[in-house]
């Protein structure tokens, strides 16, 4: 037996076992759960992105109530076609009586962010009770007009889609029409009054920017709304540039911003405080304005 064979094996010593220093396992734990922050706030903020319009609209697919239940007669009909020709938008005409006191104007009425049509019947009512034509539509995503949800662009496009309807297919002159908006609506008739200049627009308890309803929200206050916001939903601007008469009525809303854009509305401009009014008060302050801007 050679020497080299005869030799033992020495035996190698155990490897040392791998230890993790705590300060690294820190650094990774707190590496995660940022990681894991940064990707929250990403989703939370792609939920608001896309979702912040529910925040302002609370439309109804629902018509539960209509003129004709209320024995005035009224043309329900579609108009607004799209790329390919099918109408979008769903409409009441109510027509005045031919003798009636305003009979040769038109009143397009824009409804608040809430509901539908059904929910406009007393307001277009009294509108028709005063004796003077009146057009109310739904906005896209609301009632039994197409698309998905509301927008404030879309919204705007059916109201510029609503006037051009009345002015270019039922042949009504601009003089000879009034915007009332209510709410979000009064955001509406502030734009077509600088589009199209009308006879004459009301607001009734105009809607809050976008921005203030989001900031009331706890959620909407950590996220970068200079960055996501994409509906404004303010008439600010549209009122100080346009000049056409316009009426504001504080009925039942926020005093307190009513106020605030008349104040920053150019002239011809009134103001109202309906708020612990009867309801003829309300009527006899539509007829006023009417003969004021309708001569």
């Amino acid at each position: 037996m050679s020497q080299k064979s005869g030799q033992r094996h020495k035996p190698q010593p155990a490897a040392e076992p791998i230890t993790v220093s705590p300060r690294w396992l820190a650094i990774a734990l707190g590496i995660t759960l940022l990681l894991a922050a940064l990707c929250g706030y990403g989703a939370l903020c792609l939920l608001f992105y896309q979702g912040q319009w529910q925040l302002l609209y609370h439309p109804s697919r629902a018509i539960s109530d209509t003129p004709l239940r209320h024995g005035v007669p009224f043309d329900n009909f579609k108009f607004a076609v799209d790329e390919v020709g099918r109408p979008t938008l769903n409409g009441w005409y109510i027509p005045a009586a031919p003798s009636a006191r305003y009979s040769a104007a038109t009143v397009l009425y824009l409804h608040d962010a809430r509901g539908s049509l059904s929910d406009c019947t007393p307001a277009l009512l009294t509108l028709h009770a005063i004796g003077i034509n009146v057009l109310a539509f739904d906005y896209r995503g609301f009632g039994f007009s197409s698309g998905a949800h509301p927008t404030e662009r879309t919204a705007t496009a059916d109201s510029i889609a609503s006037f051009t309807y009345l002015t270019d297919l039922r042949h009504i002159p601009a003089r000879s029409l009034i915007v009332f908006g209510d709410g979000v609506g009064a955001t509406f008739a502030a734009h077509l009054a600088t589009q199209f200049a009308p006879a004459g627009i009301i607001l009734e308890d105009p809607n809050q920017s976008a921005r203030q309803i989001y900031l009331a929200d706890a959620r909407a206050r950590m996220l970068p709304l200079w960055l996501l916001q994409n509906e404004k939903l303010d008439p600010t601007a549209d009122l100080a540039a346009a000049h056409v008469p316009r009426l504001f009525l504080d009925v039942q809303g926020n005093s307190t911003r009513t106020r605030a854009l008349f104040n920053a509305s150019s002239y011809p401009k009134q103001y109202f405080d309906l708020r612990n009014s009867p309801g003829s008060a309300f009527s006899a302050t539509l007829r006023r304005f009417f003969d004021d801007v309708l001569r």
